[in-house]
C-alpha cells in the first residue's frame, strides 16, 4: 500500500510539474486581419504572408507586427507577453521544477492581443499628385 501511494505522489508530481508548458505549450496562434485584406504581414522582420491569417508565435518573447498595403498607411503593433495564470499552477509543484521550466520554454507568458484586426486607413496623396 506504501508503493502505491508512493507512485501516486511520483505521478501527481509528474503531472503539475512545468504546469504552463503542459497547458499552455511554447507557441500561440494570433489571428490577423485587415480591411482591406490581403495587407502583408511582418512580424519581427519576418514575412508571414497576407491578411487574413492565423500565425503561430513564440510566447517567451513580444512581437512587432506591421501591415502593409498600397494605397494605405503602414500600421504597426506590439503583441505582449504577459505572466499566464497556469504559471501560478506550479505552486502546487513545490514551485521551482516547474517554474524554472516554464521560464526556459517561454510557456509562462500568454500573448496580448490574441487578434488583429485593423481598418487600414488611406494613404494621403501628395500635393500636386492625383
Amino acid at each position: 500500500m506504501k508503493r502505491l501511494i508512493r507512485v501516486i505522489m511520483i505521478l501527481i508530481t509528474f503531472i503539475f510539474t512545468a504546469c504552463s508548458t503542459v497547458l499552455n505549450t511554447t507557441t500561440q496562434e494570433i489571428e490577423i486581419k485587415s480591411n482591406p485584406a490581403n495587407a502583408k504581414i511582418t512580424i519581427d522582420g519576418k514575412k508571414f504572408g497576407l491578411t487574413p491569417q492565423v500565425v503561430n508565435l513564440e510566447r517567451g518573447s513580444n512581437h512587432i507586427v506591421k501591415l502593409e498595403l498600397d494605397g494605405y498607411e503602414v500600421y504597426e503593433t506590439q503583441i505582449t507577453r504577459k505572466i499566464s495564470v497556469w504559471f501560478w499552477g506550479n505552486v502546487l509543484n513545490g514551485f521551482i521544477p516547474g517554474m524554472v521550466t516554464d521560464m526556459f520554454t517561454g510557456s509562462m507568458y500568454n500573448l496580448l492581443p490574441e487578434n488583429i484586426s485593423v481598418d487600414l486607413i488611406p494613404a494621403k496623396q501628395e500635393k500636386g499628385k492625383k
